[in-house]
């Protein structure tokens, strides 16, 4: 009798040990996730203040643009390059401009010759054939539309817009506003409440590039860096090879560092601003979470142990030996295990209360009768149901020994698929039966995904496939499929070796994971070819998406592997076709692509 009362302590102590361990980890897990939410919050206010500022910025400058050009005179000293009485007509608003924006660093006219008109930030200097140096002037006059982004100048880096100008009609040049880096920091900071610094790729620093007491961070330098921050940004240059994410410890105070990387006017990373943010020591806050909890299982057992001494004392007393036993037995069951005769609960484990959320079976009764009153209907007759044929399910199970028996249950909107098991025995003349339920919702999930890119497989596919045919044709809406596969992929494969083709598939699996609806369904044909299942798309659309997907693999960087392109076929259900004749055609689809060229679509 000791034994088993040490046993229980024993084993009770190992459930608040485990449990300790459970809580802690999900607090450490969930306060992990809070600390990540937090940080994607400031990327995303930061990631909008920035956007907006520009775009701001684009609208009030093409807006300022206008209103120059339109000014009397303006416009027939830019027609008759005329330097000075441009010079003379633009300086006051040049200067209300300034006035209003400190940071606007530039404003430039620009012959359609490619040749400088004017600087107004260097009025002296002008004539020189800028549109050769500097390539946002070249696009402006080839294509006599606006543009802006980052780019070097005379005056350094700046966000550029550049507006054409045209008299009646005709392209005359270009008018252009530049804007200094620390006016996006600025706003950054105001807005967002983050210091934040301007970084730019060294290989974007070409003719006129000029930093002074330049902070380097592998191949990025900090632009206008205040005085106060560049001891920490040395620090972090220090401990950080390169720029990216990350905690930094100064001056007795944790910061997280967040990356926003940035783009010239043809959309190509030109640098990042860095913006940083207080926090607290996670790892400190680890080792007070850890022994907090030490000393509370510490508590607990010893409470336990006391409670359990005099509960076991009033229980043996109450209870006989069998029931004791027992029940002992089917709480040691990890598995929900249930004694029925049929109809009626008689006897459950902990594990089954816990799962349906009773804290003993008495509760249970008096909501429910049978645990049958859970079980929901599945795609075929292996799930069980209260009767079938006129059977109680306990009956069905047994006149069907040899069939995997499931049953599907959902508490708070969580479905578990089980399967069921059954015992039959006899007690005073009475049939009872021993039921446990063994949770395969995850080998269920495991099958139906392909194990090396873990999308759906083709299994899961077919199963899903016959589903959507039936309902677009009972909603009659349209449903298109897209077959594609790697092009040369055996030659990947044969050159970089097996390995390197697995990164392939994985690569080419996310990037169209991460480019489709929810709705839509991508699964793993086979070896290199992929299925792409687009309920309620018309031909047109899915063709667009087949183009957009093929771009995007072919300005995928694959590293190892080098260029990998795709080809596909597109076909839609049409009123009188099955599913395989739909398939074969988007397959024949597919070969035509190949057989032209590969890279291409087919639809």
């Amino acid at each position: 009798m000791k034994n088993i009362k040490l046993k229980i302590i024993l084993f009770l102590s190992l459930v608040i040990v485990s449990v300790s361990v459970i809580i802690t980890t999900y607090n450490l897990y969930y306060e992990k996730q809070e600390n990540q939410r937090r940080m994607s919050e400031a990327y995303d206010h930061v990631y909008r203040t920035y956007n907006e500022t520009l775009q701001d910025s684009i609208r009030f400058y093409s807006s300022r643009a206008q209103a120059n050009l339109r000014s009397p005179g303006v416009m027939e000293a830019f027609r008759a390059k005329d330097h000075d009485t441009l010079h003379r007509l633009v300086t006051p608003r040049w200067e209300v401009m300034q006035k209003e924006n400190p940071w606007l660093v530039v404003l430039q006219f620009h012959n359609g010759d490619g040749s400088s008109l004017l600087r107004m930030h260097q009025p002296d200097v002008y004539g020189d054939k800028i549109a050769s140096q500097r390539s946002m002037v070249a696009y402006v006059h080839k294509t006599a539309q606006q543009v802006a982004g980052f780019e070097e100048g005379r005056q350094g880096l700046a966000f550029r817009i550049l507006i054409p100008a045209f008299d009646q009609g005709v392209y005359v040049g270009s008018v252009e506003f530049g804007i200094a880096a620390p006016y996006f920091t600025d706003k950054i900071y105001r807005f967002a409440g983050y210091n934040s610094f301007f970084f730019v790729n060294k290989n974007a620093l070409g003719t006129f590039g000029r930093v002074a007491q330049p902070i380097s961070v592998d191949n990025h330098i900090g632009m206008d860096i205040p005085s106060e921050f560049r001891p920490f940004i040395k620090q972090y240059a220090l401990e950080h090879p390169k720029l990216e994410n990350g905690v930094l410890s100064y001056r007795n105070q944790m910061y997280e560092v967040n990356i926003l990387n940035t783009n010239d006017y043809q959309n190509k990373p030109i640098g990042a601003i860095m913006f940083i943010r207080s926090t607290n020591d996670f790892n400190a806050h680890i080792r007070h979470l850890l022994v907090a909890s030490a000393l509370i299982v510490l508590v607990l057992i010893v409470i336990m142990s006391i409670g359990i001494d005099r509960i076991y004392t009033y229980i043996t007393e109450k209870m006989s030996f069998q029931k004791r036993y027992a029940q002992m037995i089917l709480d040691s069951v990890p598995s929900p295990v249930i004694v029925t005769n049929g109809v009626e609960l008689i006897a459950a484990n902990n594990s089954f209360l816990g799962y349906l959320q009773y804290d003993n079976l008495e509760a249970f009764k008096k909501e429910h009768l049978c645990v049958c009153e859970y079980f929901e209907s599945g795609d075929t007759d292996e799930y069980l149901m209260p009767t079938r044929n006129d059977k109680l399910w306990t009956e069905y199970m047994i006149e069907h020994p040899l069939k995997i028996h499931k049953a599907k249950i959902t508490i708070n909107n969580v479905t578990t698929t089980f399967e069921a098991r059954l015992s039959v025995l006899k007690v005073n003349e009475e049939t009872r039966y021993v039921v446990l339920f063994n949770d395969i919702s995850m080998m269920q999930i495991q099958t139906m995904n392909d194990p090396l890119t873990q999308i759906p497989n083709r299994l899961h596919f077919t199963m899903v496939y016959r589903h959507l045919i039936s309902m677009a044709r009972r909603a009659e809406k349209p449903l298109t499929i897209l077959f594609f596969d790697i092009d040369h992929f055996k030659g990947v494969n044969d050159r970089y070796g097996h390995l390197i083709g697995d990164k392939v598939l994985k690569q080419v699996s996310k990037l169209v994971s991460q480019r489709i609806r929810k709705s839509d369904i991508v699964a793993r044909w086979g070896g290199e070819e992929f299925i792409l299942l687009l309920p309620d798309t018309e031909i047109e659309e899915a063709t667009r998406v087949a183009q957009m997907l093929r771009k995007t693999i072919d300005e995928e960087d694959f590293e190892e592997a080098g260029h990998i392109t795709c080809s596909f076929g597109v076909a839609t259900l049409e009123s009188d076709e099955d599913g395989e004749h739909l398939l074969s055609r988007a397959d024949e689809l597919l070969y035509e692509a190949k057989s032209n060229g590969r890279n291409r679509v087919i639809s």
